[in-house]
């Protein structure tokens, strides 16, 4: 046999687990972590504005859309977040809008942590209980 796979090596994946009063504040807090584990927040300058609008079939997939547009960012327009003005429902339509403040990637003057290079669906949840609302996403890194 020439060649085998194994799993058994790596290490490849963070798990990330937000919760809000609202979806709004879970959505926010997420996009808030997630920065967190790719560079050091209080590097970030907030002098670049990305308009956003986000909309899912459910909230499971609103989040999943939301850290995946902040990581496509991240790449294709070397935007990284420093905070975020949204706005978003508790209810349907699952939307979330807004305004994403940020800095241009800059390692000169940046702590550059993690590159997380996915949202996948393993363990991908979301869940209201009472007034909290908590999502929990595997990242790929």
């Amino acid at each position: 046999m020439p060649y085998q796979y194994s799993d058994s090596h790596t290490s490849a994946d963070i798990g990330l687990v937000s919760c809000g009063s609202s979806l709004k504040e879970m959505l926010t807090d997420a996009a808030l972590g997630l920065t967190a584990l790719m560079v050091e927040p209080k590097d970030l300058r907030d002098d670049r504005i990305v308009d956003i609008e986000i909309v899912g079939d459910d909230p499971e997939s609103l989040f999943y859309r939301w850290l995946s547009e902040i990581i496509f960012l991240k790449d294709a327009e070397k935007f990284l977040l420093k905070k975020c003005v949204v706005k978003s429902d508790d209810c349907p339509p699952w939307k979330i809008s807004g305004k994403l403040f940020g800095d241009a990637i800059d390692p000169s003057r940046q702590r550059l942590k993690i590159d997380i290079k996915a949202v996948t669906l393993y363990k991908l949840g979301v869940t209201r209980n009472e007034n909290v609302w908590r999502g929990e996403a595997v990242l790929d890194l």
